[in-house]
């Protein structure tokens, strides 16, 4: 088949993502659901059993992640949460005038509305190999999950799900590479697929060729913000501008008014966003913004002039957005910062991105006690929800497929792969499953995962709401009991 390629110019990324945390949006134009991303450069050993069943993979994974903290004294509720609805809930009522997407457009419009049967196939490139692999293989496992739970219960009626995830090693210049030959191997459509920089460079091509690219890790507000220029690209996290404003307003609460806030941020498009949508948010707030640092995003070594600078103008919060590796690193130059400048501690935000307990707990040790973060999910990890019934079912198959690694960023891929599936559910409902069919179901439905907390739901309507996901719980990592300890209640501010 003759493609016309459109590849965006591929920015260089550095092996860690976010998933969990999943952005902040700007006026509800970004987003990202947090739920456990992160990336590490650790050498942390990881097991990972294959999911069996007619799930299929090209590659194997493993690995174990966790989350972020910051150090401050404040009232705090236990993060025990039920979900919503322990299983599924799905929408019944569809919008009056329901988007729908021009296929005229597309390099193959009859490619784009043929139907889909017997066997559907989804697409996605991943960092299954080097550092940053240590902790996404969780999300891969995850995802493959529940497409396996998928099958075994005859989700979608006819048709079977497989999965082929290729390795980009989360550097987006291979990104396009890999999603070509997916392209060339058949897959019907994309999902979950690792980055900003990576997804950027391959959402042309994917416009171009009306292939599906749902639910992308990132919390870009570029997922949502231009719906009629990328109709076929969805996000499936919070947007970063979301977050940002979530963090200003509970740091104000913290810090009181006219506080002053330093900003540690990783020198790539992630931390440009994410600084850009703070210092808005932070100045909504009455708060200012005092010091500013950066560190290169392969940097491996600790940022001690970077902290020191910080300390020097001695802010009441910080907030920072690492990557990786980082996360833990930063932490623990912040302590040593801190023991130098004996009247100083300030209160400490971290993205979700480095909210894992590989980061947080296992990496950072004591170093991560306190800092806030934030999630959409149930953590299924915190023994107060074991009787959870998306929890139960989560454990369930994560025990029967003989999963090692982190249960709880397991968790984030099994919640894509619900998403996906809800997505592809309501498609066929639609009379015909098709490329076209499913990209119009993700931009009109609405439903509870099972896994969401209290107030969180994907949803969707058209070019009026681009992003999937906007609401988000803060919360604080308690070191002693291995948990995260809910702040307050789910921010649903920027909900539509």
């Amino acid at each position: 088949m003759n493609r016309k390629r459109y590849h965006l110019a591929a920015l260089a990324a550095v092996g860690t993502l976010v998933i969990v945390s999943c952005g902040s949006d700007d006026d509800k134009s970004s987003g990202t659901t947090n739920a456990a991303s992160a990336t590490t450069a650790a050498a942390a050993e990881t097991t990972t059993a294959e999911t069996g069943g007619s799930t299929e993979t090209t590659t194997e994974a493993t690995t174990e992640s966790t989350g972020e903290t910051t150090e401050s004294a404040v009232e705090t509720t236990e993060g025990t949460t039920e979900s919503t609805a322990g299983e599924t809930t799905v929408a019944t009522e569809a919008p009056s005038e329901a988007w729908t997407v021009d296929t005229d457009a597309c390099s193959d419009p009859e490619a784009a509305e043929a139907p889909i049967e017997g066997t559907l196939t989804i697409g996605s490139a991943q960092p299954l190999s080097g550092t940053p692999a240590v902790a996404f293989s969780p999300v891969k496992d995850g995802f493959e999950l529940y497409l396996k739970y998928a099958n075994d219960n005859n989700l979608l009626e006819g048709i079977t799900l497989k999965s082929d995830i290729k390795d980009d090693q989360y550097d987006a210049t291979q990104t396009p590479g890999v999603v070509d030959s997916l392209i060339d191997d058949g897959v019907n459509i994309f999902s979950g697929i690792i980055g900003t920089p990576n997804n950027l460079a391959v959402r042309d091509t994917l416009n171009q060729e009306c292939i599906p690219q749902l639910l992308n890790l990132t919390g870009s507000p570029d997922w949502g913000n231009d719906v009629a220029g990328y109709p076929w690209t969805t996000g499936a996290l919070v947007p970063y501008d979301i977050e940002a404003r979530i963090y200003a307003t509970t740091l104000k609460g913290l810090i009181g008014d006219g506080g002053t806030v330093g900003m540690f941020t990783v020198n790539s498009e992630f931390g440009k966003t994410y600084l850009d949508a703070f210092k808005e948010a932070a100045a909504d707030a009455g708060l200012k913004v005092v010091v500013e640092q950066t560190i290169e995003p392969a940097e491996e070594a600790p940022p001690t002039n970077q902290i020191g600078a910080i300390a020097a103008e001695k802010p009441d919060a910080i907030m920072a957005v690492p990557l990786g590796a980082q996360c833990p690193t930063f932490l623990k130059e912040l302590v040593n910062a801190k023991a130098a400048n004996t009247d100083w501690n300030p209160v400490v935000f971290q993205t979700n991105t480095c909210a894992s307990r590989l980061l947080i707990s296992l990496l950072a040790g004591d170093t991560g006690n306190g800092v806030y973060t934030s999630t959409n999910l149930v953590d299924p990890v915190d023994p107060a929800n074991a009787d959870n019934p998306g929890v139960k079912t989560l454990v369930d198959a994560y025990t029967a497929a003989g999963l090692k690694g982190d249960l709880a960023t397991t968790a984030v891929g099994w919640t894509v792969g619900e998403d996906t599936v809800m997505i592809l559910k309501k498609a066929q409902e639609s009379g015909t499953l098709s490329r076209k069919s499913i990209i119009e179901a993700a931009r009109n439905l609405t439903f509870t995962p099972s896994l969401a907390l209290p107030g969180v739901q994907y949803k969707m309507n058209g070019e009026e709401d681009g992003y999937s996901f906007q609401t988000l719980q803060v919360e604080q990592w308690d070191q002693p009991s291995n948990l995260f300890k809910n702040i307050g209640t789910p921010d649903s501010s920027s909900e539509s």
